[in-house]
């Protein structure tokens, strides 16, 4: 008999994000030009990814079992074997307690800055990891059992390389298959995302507070009506927002200023700056405005906006000449 335990839809994984203005039509170029390199050097690592194979060897002992079952609060590990004592030999691994077995062993020097492994782990600037999903699919005619030697294989079933709101990620799935001394036993598919490394460390930055005057004063001078700029309870208590939104043209205009305080020379000029709002800035709370050195280009800045959180508000570039 075989038991499935599905859980990962890769279209319910991406976040959505809102966008507060349109992008320009320099934006879009730029953009698709950076996903298309993206796509190929995706396609050209998932070449070598997909050759590695690992193979890792085990003995199901008896006290990894009983202290997961402890850490969980379980009175009991399975039917009548109490999590307080040592299970005997031949007690069945509960479906996903194999979780405590086959543990990594790595050098820390051969791990991420997450501390994760690399085995297959795409290129930066693909760094962000997280748990995305998976299916857990089990042979209820041969468990594992505790005693047992057992061997699991990792190797790659499929690398997708995907762009939604929440821009440009890449998923992986790993292939886990356990085997006892009877044969297959437990498959343990795994689906982890990587999402670009947004930690940059700025060349340049700039603390902004944006006050209700600054608001109202943007909004008198570009002739925006937009109540969530500067009606409080509108803002609040009809678009339910927490207080009143920084304009997005606002927080571009600062960024933009920001770029030409810091060309590296009077005699140059911004030739074209592309920019995507992704959340929300508000009235009173203050954030930030950073930039740095393009890693593709010498000619342009990669500049942003972040909330008090850390989060990104707002991402643009500078091309100058």
């Amino acid at each position: 008999m075989l038991l499935k335990y599905s859980t990962f839809k890769p279209s319910r994984f991406l976040l959505k994000t809102r966008t507060f203005f349109t992008k320009s039509k320099c934006y879009h170029d730029h953009k698709h030009d950076a996903q298309a390199n993206s796509q190929e050097l995706i396609s050209s690592w998932k070449s070598h990814v997909s050759n590695i194979v690992v193979t890792r060897h085990d003995t199901l002992v008896a006290t990894p079992l009983q202290l997961l079952a402890l850490t969980l609060n379980r009175e009991t590990i399975v039917d009548n074997v109490s999590s307080t004592e040592t299970p005997p030999v031949g007690t069945p691994i509960p479906p996903n307690y194999h979780l405590a077995y086959f543990l990594p062993k790595n050098f820390e020097k051969e791990l991420a800055s997450d501390g994760y492994g690399t085995h297959y782990s795409p290129p930066p600037p693909f760094l962000r990891r997280m748990w995305a999903g998976g299916e857990i699919s089990l042979d209820s005619n041969n468990p594992l059992l505790v005693g047992q030697n057992v061997t699991m294989t990792t190797k790659v079933r499929n690398v997708e390389f995907k762009i939604g709101s929440s821009g440009e990620n890449v998923f992986v799935w790993l292939d886990k298959e356990i085997h006892n001394e009877k044969g297959w036993s437990v498959r343990d598919t795994r689906c982890l995302a990587y999402m670009k490394d947004t930690n940059k460390i700025p060349d340049f930055e700039k603390i902004v507070l944006p006050s209700e005057v600054l608001l109202f004063r943007f909004s008198a001078l570009t002739f925006n009506s937009h109540r969530i700029h500067y009606d409080h309870l509108y803002s609040t208590k009809v678009e339910g927002y927490p207080r009143c939104l920084v304009h997005g043209p606002l927080t571009c205009t600062l960024l933009m200023d920001l770029v030409r305080d810091n060309l590296p020379s009077n005699k140059l000029h911004i030739k074209s700056f592309s920019y995507r709002a992704l959340s929300p800035l508000y009235v009173g709370e203050e954030f930030k405005i950073c930039g740095k050195k393009s890693d593709t280009s010498d000619m342009s800045f990669e500049v942003w906006a972040e909330n008090k959180e850390g989060g990104v508000a707002m991402r643009g570039t500078a091309i100058y000449g």
